[in-house]
């Protein structure tokens, strides 16, 4: 990697991280001013703050709800990795009726500094707010409905569904995700993933850029190859002094080695034609639901899009089946379950070359191993420890199992 390539991506590293704490300093003297977002489950929970959220950051077309008689925190919160998740109970004017709410999920920024400058840097919550406001009503797949999505300074606010009020349906945790997946569970995800990404195969790039614009890319807006790269630069030998038992020096040097070909794994990793992918899809961002036909079959949901982005297909499937499954099961069925999705693509009219697949599925890989890495080597940031040891410990055997350094070699 060329010293001024290195030095462009830890400068743009550092600028990002210094706008975000900028941004988080203004917002405090807005707040003053009652012009910030809220920040806190307090301040969200006042009746006028929700009627506004709720009357000016609904998605466009949704129905509108009616004015809130009375919001209440009944103490409920939930487990995130880098936002405030909880429950609002609400009680609209004219007391209960179908189809009206009785709760709010609620997510904000989390209290930590770190966590909120690292998450305005790279630009995840922000994405999130735009799938929920322009793409969560196309998506062909169950997700939870929403009610309010806005993003202002470095502060943010969604206002979702409650999927427990919806019959039959079950949530998984990271602990769910930690303890492995089924190859029958992992097979109705990747149902789903096909779903989706069906209905955006080959999406053209003007399109693209109005339902989700590149700036937000990791790898693609400008300047994000030099910053994605600065930041595997940066967390490899921390990575490798947490974790030596998992993430071993011969990694290390496939990884140093994939960095200086970085350029050519960006290409590869986003040859069109492209699609839209959920971009963070292990099995506790997927949720089960019965069948929307009535019949007596269960189909999967998703949820929580922070890494929602334009890319190949086989990143969601190979994401999900690295970081869900313990690896002596999943070598079992991997070729299977990949053949599934394929066989899924078809049924929905999207053909993908087997071949093909598979050399993408390998180049992704190492990918998903980067995301473990950056994760626990720039401090955990955005997940737990345990979790990151967890999915860093099965990204590492996916790339032995896969020969990724052969397949390196030859790029």
């Amino acid at each position: 990697m060329a010293s001024g390539d290195r030095l462009a991506g830890e400068g743009g590293v550092a600028l990002r991280a210094a706008s975000a704490l900028g941004r988080i300093a203004l917002d405090r003297v807005g707040e003053a001013r009652g012009q910030a977002l809220p920040r806190t489950p307090e301040q969200i929970a006042d009746p006028r703050v929700l009627d506004d959220l709720l009357a000016n950051h609904a998605p466009h077309g949704a129905p509108p709800l009616p004015p809130l008689r009375r919001a209440r925190l009944p103490g409920v919160s939930f487990e995130s990795s880098n936002c405030t998740n909880f429950l609002i109970e609400v009680e609209f004017e004219g007391g209960p009726a179908s189809g009206l709410p009785r709760t709010l999920y609620a997510k904000l920024p989390p209290p930590e500094l770190a966590t909120r400058a690292f998450a305005n840097a790279m630009g995840f919550w922000e994405t999130e707010v735009i799938f929920c406001d322009r793409l969560a009503a196309r998506v062909p797949v169950a997700t939870p409905r929403v009610y309010a999505a806005a993003h202002r300074g470095a502060r943010f606010v969604l206002l979702l569904e409650n999927l427990h009020e919806r019959s039959g349906t079950r949530l998984f945790l990271n602990r769910d995700m930690a303890a492995g997946s089924t190859p029958e569970r992992s097979r109705l995800c990747l149902e789903t993933f096909a779903r989706l990404h069906a209905a955006f195969w080959a999406t053209q790039a003007d399109e693209r850029e109005a339902l989700l614009p590149l700036r937000l890319h990791a790898h693609l807006a400008p300047g994000a190859r030099a910053r994605s790269r600065a930041l595997a630069q940066a967390a490899i030998g921390p990575a490798h002094r947490k974790a030596p038992d998992v993430f071993r020096a011969e990694h290390v040097a496939i990884c140093r080695h994939a960095l200086e070909k970085w350029d050519l794994l960006v290409d590869a990793w986003y040859a069109e034609p492209l699609t839209l992918l959920h971009g963070d899809s292990h099995l506790a961002n997927c949720f089960e639901h019965p069948s929307a036909d009535g019949a007596a079959t269960t189909q999967m949901g998703l949820l929580d899009f922070q890494g929602v982005h334009w890319g190949q297909g086989i990143r969601d499937v190979q994401y999900h089946l690295i970081d869900s499954l313990e690896p002596e099961r999943l070598a079992g069925c991997e070729t299977a379950l990949v053949d599934d999705y394929l066989a899924a693509l078809a049924r929905h009219g999207v053909a993908l070359d087997r071949d093909r697949a598979w050399e993408q599925y390998r180049a992704l890989s190492f990918q998903t191993l980067v995301v473990a890495v950056v994760s626990l080597g720039l401090g955990s940031l955005t997940e737990r420890e345990e979790t990151v040891r967890t999915v860093l410990r099965r990204s590492a055997a996916a790339m032995e199992r896969l020969s990724f350094g052969d397949w390196l070699a030859s790029l």
